[in-house]
């Protein structure tokens, strides 16, 4: 569920940045020369708005947990919420919601279920099954 959050959030950060910089190709969080570590949080902010969303998403992806966390934490209570109302609105958008939980009781069929259609199942030659 947070996952969703994580590009959003890494531009509402990049956002906060005043000013933009000179349009450059956009280097990847882990490229060989340390371009991302390189730059002025004005600088990624700028690459960041011309990156297409799976070209952020693989960004946010490629940053360790620890500049993941350090960005989470530079953003406000106001903008944690901002994001979460955003990402909520498009879930419920594109029809993604969370399902709803199972009962205790509809826990326990399903599990009698699965139990019985793998005790009916004949085994199959495997690895396991020579």
């Amino acid at each position: 569920m947070f996952r969703a959050f994580l590009p959003r959030l890494l531009v509402c950060l990049l956002a906060l940045a005043a000013g933009s910089g000179w349009a450059q190709p956009a280097p990847r969080p882990d490229d060989a020369n340390g371009a991302w570590s390189r730059m002025t949080p004005e600088q990624r902010e700028s690459t960041w708005r011309q990156m297409t969303p799976d070209q952020q998403i693989d960004t946010w992806r490629r940053l360790s947990p620890e500049q993941r966390q350090a960005i989470r934490q530079k953003l406000t209570p106001e903008q944690r919420d901002a994001i979460r109302q955003r990402m909520q609105a498009q879930r419920e958008a594109n029809g993604i919601a969370p399902g709803r939980r199972l009962s205790p009781e509809e826990r326990r069929e399903l599990r009698d279920q699965v139990y019985e259609s793998n005790r009916v199942r004949p085994p199959r030659a495997g690895k396991n099954n020579r």
